[in-house]
């Protein structure tokens, strides 16, 4: 990482993984590295030419997000690889000096361009200011000291303003933090400032640090004071997709691997040099197939990513699709979609029809934007997130994970009665559940995916507790029946799955948590756990909890995951839909395998 711009000089910030770039240190993030605090550029701001390792294919989220490839960040960072990492700015802007405790712009303090900031008065480390100032249109910007300390005044004195920063170690919290002006003398505590109406008055200055610009359209939405590291100041916006047949396959995988170079000759129909490179490049080898059949595969390729074949134009048919391959099944051994078809446990094949191990699987997840104060989106509108870049480009920022999972199949007749209960409907004929349930287009709102969604936490929590694995090393996918449709397609599947950026898959541990003498004794340890909660009666009681209240029976201490693992920021959970109430057991769909009268503490 590192400070970039037109004609400055570059400046090591520091050292990040590159998948906190897609999970909270992605554009627009501020990110507070060991000696600098520094906000991610955009990809305006990117460089990646002349690196062919930099680019990534993935037809169908390609198709879907209307983009001609994908950028990831390559091992090699060097600058003899034109890629020294990625850009960003110093941001907060405001720092101060905890010697002098002048508080100030950065570029007052008149310390070198390519060193750390120093008070050149007093040889001391600056801190970058804690507080920041943001909305929900996503703008940021430094807290306004002196707008704070002379309230909405201007500075009395005619020379500028002074400011510096007291910390009392009489008074606690915002009390204790105490900025004056020293041109005039006037003073005042942060107390008050974080709040609804901490800075009421104050404009929004739309400014767009990450961007280095300012937005041009007026902004008229509330502005709140924010610490520099508060969870809510950045919530990335990501898409991803399995690479499913017949995209899984070697030969597409390695196409689109050397893509950057070889798409040219695909376009100018150079099929003479297209095989000469491909043999240079030992592509033939490595795919164990003939130059002939790789240009076959390419001008395929070709015609599809240039429109020539209708790809996936909504994210039910990117759903839909990774569904349907589940269940046709590939067998084949090169590629990056494995799986196995194994028996159902017989404990519950009167409720899972089909169980899916996949053996080898690729995930390419996308950075769309962010958002800032709420997480709510929908990634086929723009204009509810914040853009990577100022203008739309035709490559976003991925990456590339590999791994494994299990995927279950519950049965559609089963389901289907458990739909129709009218316990189960009263349950969730509420205003607030059908608003967020069945109201919205997609899946993820409606009773079914409540089902699917908390049955996939329950069983990462008990095959995390079973294996050894860390609580954020499992991700689910969510298969389930899009509601308000014409054509209706009915699923109902889960993926468990895990994936990392930095190896070529596990070991198979999670897949073999899947064949059915294991299946089915993490299934019934599951359902007996999910019966009774430490907060019971209180969780299992509940009409509401969690963000919005999007939660019924649901807590941290009975199904909630680390959001890297949940799709759905831990909402739409519900443990009764599983194991019924204490009132009623008809509600769950797996309340028959359980006998309650075994399992009450009491």
């Amino acid at each position: 990482m590192d400070f970039s711009g037109k004609k400055k000089p570059l400046l090591q910030a520091g050292k990040l993984r590159r998948t906190q770039l897609f999970t909270g240190y992605g554009c627009g993030a501020i990110a507070s590295l060991p000696r600098e605090s520094v906000i991610i550029a955009g990809t305006d701001f990117w460089r990646f030419e002349g690196n062919p390792d930099a680019f990534l294919q993935e037809e169908n989220l390609q198709a879907y997000l209307k983009v001609k490839h994908f950028v990831t960040l390559p091992a090699d960072q060097s600058e003899e690889n034109n890629h020294v990492g990625i850009p960003a700015f110093r941001f907060p802007t405001w720092m101060y000096c905890p010697k002098c405790r002048r508080l100030a712009p950065f570029k007052t303090f008149n310390f070198p361009a390519n060193r750390h900031p120093v008070c050149p008065r007093c040889r001391t480390r600056l801190i970058p200011s804690r507080f920041v100032v943001a909305c929900r249109n996503g703008h940021l910007d430094d807290f306004p000291y002196v707008w704070w300390v002379h309230r909405g005044e201007q500075c009395p004195d005619p020379r500028p303003p002074e400011l510096e920063i007291t910390m009392s170690s009489q008074r606690s919290g915002l009390d204790g933090i105490v900025i004056k002006c020293r041109s005039c003398g006037q003073w005042r505590s942060m107390m008050g400032s974080v709040g609804g109406n901490g800075l009421k008055g104050f404009v929004c200055t739309g400014r767009r640090p990450w961007s280095d610009d300012v937005d041009p359209v007026p902004c008229n939405q509330r502005v709140y004071t924010l610490l520099r590291g508060a969870t809510n100041l950045h919530f990335p916006v990501n898409v991803s997709a399995l690479s499913i047949p017949p995209w899984s396959s070697k030969i597409q995988y390695e196409l689109g691997r050397k893509w950057s170079i070889l798409k040219v000759l695909v376009e100018r129909n150079e099929q003479h040099a297209f095989e000469a490179v491909v043999e240079s490049l030992r592509l033939t080898d490595l795919c164990r197939c003939t130059a002939q059949e790789l240009w076959q595969q390419a001008r395929y390729k070709y015609e599809y990513d240039s429109g020539g074949a209708v790809g996936p134009r909504t994210w039910q048919e990117i759903i839909e699709g990774e569904y349907r391959a589940f269940l046709l099944g590939s067998g084949d051994d090169e590629g990056e979609f494995r799986t196995i078809d194994v028996g159902v446990p017989p404990a519950v094949q009167e409720y899972v029809d089909r169980v899916v191990l996949c053996t080898r699987l690729r995930e390419v997840m996308a950075l769309l934007g962010f958002r800032r104060i709420d997480p709510e989106y929908d990634v086929d509108d723009p204009t509810t997130y914040n853009p990577v870049s100022r203008e739309k480009k035709d490559w976003l920022p991925a990456l590339e994970l590999k791994g494994e999972g299990i995927f279950i199949k519950l049965r559609e007749d089963k389901l289907s009665e458990w739909e129709n209960r009218s316990a189960v409907r009263k349950r969730y004929d509420s205003p607030r559940f059908i608003r967020h349930y069945l109201a919205r287009k997609g899946s993820g709102f409606s009773p079914r995916y409540v089902l699917l969604h908390t049955l996939s936490h329950l069983l990462i929590r008990q095959i995390i507790a079973d294996c050894g694995y860390s609580t954020a090393s499992l991700k689910e996918r969510i298969y389930c029946t899009f509601a308000h449709e014409t054509e209706r397609f009915d699923m109902a599947g889960i993926l468990i799955y895990t994936a990392a950026s930095d190896s070529e898959g596990s070991l198979g541990g999670l897949v073999r948590e899947g064949f059915p003498e294991r299946l089915e004794d993490t299934f019934l340890r599951m359902l007996e756990g999910a019966c009774w909660c430490s907060e019971d009666p209180l969780c299992i009681e509940s009409a509401g909890q969690g963000m919005d209240a999007l939660n019924l029976a649901a807590c941290h201490a009975c199904t909630l995951l680390p959001e890297t693992s949940c799709e759905k920021r831990n909402c739409y959970l519900d443990r009764a839909a599983l194991v019924g109430t204490l009132d009623d057991g008809s509600i769950g769909f797996f309340s028959e395998l359980i006998d309650r009268d075994d399992h009450d503490p009491h």
